[in-house]
């Protein structure tokens, strides 16, 4: 960003045209007066020097509003960010199974509303490490424990249906999570926990993953999405492409709320809709605020020597000017 640190020192241009007014009108004034009555050999005489006359006004103008400009030191400034403080780690559990297609959820299925809520989670958070898994009938690891938050953002928003999406292992959403933090020294860990349907596959149940998480000193909050009742979801049909049929998805509210009492945390979050869902994840994050402060500084790239350069070269023109060619403003 450019800026100027004394900018009142501008003011000092106005004295380019009060010099030049000076030149022109007022010493024009004073110059003696000659009597000559043989104008067309004058004429002839002067008519070389008419504009070469201007040329060490114009010099000296651009030395002086290049001294100005240069007294109200111009620079280019560079803002950074020092943080500081204790930070938390935190694992996105995100739900992938085929339930997650419903189209109950802006902008387009629930999975959709959950990658831009959890993209808006991760922007706001500063000084965490951030990871994600995804679980359908297994559980993987897309993003380990990190603080590159364009990375994160780029890794959910690619998130997409697995071909085995058939299957809901919540558990295994869970201990994967888990094992992602064993080895952390961070004191505060937390999972939060993304999901529209029951546990029904996977070689771990929700129940176990939690007491293994509350082993650990992790936190779950869970977060069960989805509206009530009958809902939108796409089917392909082998001739006419997509179709939509009205199907029910119930999960598992009870459960949710027992992995979350499990692990010291007081209930599971229900939402119905995409403006539900993005208050309840804003009501997680102020529950587990990061301890940290941002200390601004700012880096200084100073212009003003250059302009110190023009003036001595505008200097120097204007010398070699009136010495080589032995010209006077008249």
């Amino acid at each position: 960003m450019f800026e100027l640190a004394y900018p009142l020192f501008l003011w000092g241009l106005f004295l380019i045209p009060l010099y030049i007014f000076y030149e022109l009108i007022i010493k024009e004034k004073k110059r003696p007066k000659i009597n000559y009555n043989r104008f067309d050999i004058l004429k002839e005489i002067t008519s070389h020097s008419s504009l070469l006359r201007f040329i060490p006004i114009i010099l000296r103008s651009l030395l002086l509003a290049a001294l100005v400009i240069a007294i109200a030191r111009p620079r280019l400034t560079h803002k950074e960010e020092l943080i500081r403080g204790k930070g938390i780690d935190i694992m996105l559990s995100i739900d992938v199974s085929g339930s997650m297609k419903a189209l109950d959820f802006k902008p387009d299925n629930r999975l959709e509303a959950a990658k831009s809520v959890a993209m808006d989670f991760i922007e706001g958070r500063k000084n965490d490490r951030i990871g994600v898994v995804e679980f359908a009938s297994h559980a993987f690891t897309i993003c380990p424990l990190t603080t590159d938050y364009s990375l994160l953002s780029h890794i959910v928003s690619n998130i997409d249906f697995p071909q085995d999406d058939s299957g809901t292992a919540i558990g295994m959403g869970i201990a994967t999570s888990v094992a992602r933090m064993l080895d952390s020294q961070t004191e505060n860990k937390i999972i939060i926990l993304i999901t529209d349907g029951a546990n029904n596959t996977g070689e771990i149940d929700p129940i176990t993953a939690a007491q293994l998480a509350a082993t650990n000193n992790i936190k779950i909050y869970p977060v069960g999405i989805g509206s009530h009742g009958l809902v939108d979801f796409p089917f392909q049909h082998p001739r006419y492409g997509t179709q939509y049929r009205k199907v029910e998805i119930e999960y598992d509210m009870d459960s949710l709320h027992q992995i979350a009492q499990i692990t010291g945390v007081s209930q599971a979050w229900e939402a119905t809709n995409t403006e539900e869902f993005r208050q309840v994840i804003k009501e997680i994050d102020s529950l587990e605020p990061s301890e940290y402060e941002v200390e601004h500084y700012y880096k200084y790239n100073e212009l003003f020597h250059w302009l110190l350069l023009v003036s001595v070269l505008l200097l120097a023109i204007e010398i070699l000017y009136r010495t080589i060619l032995r010209i006077e403003i008249i």
